[in-house]
């Protein structure tokens, strides 16, 4: 197998960026790592928040505790909802172009 071609499977099953590492460019690699890191990292923490706000609301007595009023509140809008699209945007993007690099370098 061509290490372009192994280093974009990399790229698409483990995570973007890692196939460039297999091919020695650690730096280009890391273009396509770090903003997929951070855009997860972002993303855990959204979801810990409004875990947390909902559990505060439990807590209180000012929520029930069904599935059907803890369905609702996931299901309204957030004040993040615009921030979370551009993560989840930028983690696609560099999924998608780690995936695409790896396979266009030539060794």
């Amino acid at each position: 197998m061509k290490p372009s071609i192994k280093a974009a499977l990399i790229s698409a099953l483990v995570f973007p960026g890692l196939g460039h590492f297999v091919l020695q460019r650690r730096a280009r690699g890391c273009w396509f790592l770090l903003p997929s890191v951070l855009a997860i990292l972002f993303l855990i923490k959204v979801a810990a928040a409004r875990a947390n706000a909902i559990l505060m609301q439990i807590e209180s007595g000012t929520m029930a505790q069904d599935a059907q009023s803890i369905s609702a509140q996931l299901a309204a809008p957030a004040a993040q909802d615009t921030m979370v699209t551009i993560a989840i945007a930028v983690g696609a993007l560099c999924w998608a172009g780690s995936i695409i690099d790896a396979f266009l370098i030539k060794e």
